[in-house]
């Protein structure tokens, strides 16, 4: 794997780990604005360092950055200009568990692809990470569904 790529995942794993403790306080109630504020910087960062590198055509990749960096946007915009009030609350619960997944994807994504382990493991059988991806789009799914119902609870 390039230097470059092995930055890009190092900030994706950042990432998923700012945004694992952030998605614990959203299930818990008790979510901290300084968490969430390093979670969406380290969000936007592991994005821009994946759109970073210019290509002539949008990689598949590209594209799930730029939703990252889309649903972040959504989520300030409900926590800083609508302050969490009503339904808002749950759309920035169900943003930030977005904002998160995007996150696991880009990085698994970079993972497969860039890493000589995987990449094989990939190409012999690609219905597995297939499965997978399905899996993990549905575990995500209903933790967003769960904390969006939790967040409106609350208030």
């Amino acid at each position: 794997m390039r230097i470059f790529g092995w930055i890009q995942v190092a900030l994706g794993f950042l990432a998923v780990g700012s945004g694992a403790v952030v998605l614990r306080g959203l299930l818990r109630v008790t979510l901290s604005g300084h968490r969430v504020v390093r979670f969406l910087e380290c969000s936007l960062i592991a994005s821009l360092a994946c759109l970073l590198p210019l290509t002539r055509h949008l990689l598949p990749i590209q594209g799930i950055c730029m939703l990252s960096v889309y649903c972040a946007g959504v989520a300030v915009l409900a926590w800083r200009k609508f302050r969490l009030a009503g339904l808002w609350r749950s759309v920035f619960a169900f943003s930030i568990v977005a904002v998160l997944y995007l996150n696991v994807v880009s990085v698994s994504i970079q993972v497969f692809n860039h890493s000589p382990l995987f990449a094989m493991a990939v190409t012999e059988s690609g219905s597995h990470f297939q499965i997978a991806q399905l899996f993990l789009a549905s575990a995500f799914a209903a933790l967003g569904v769960l904390s969006a119902r939790n967040a409106g609870q609350t208030h």
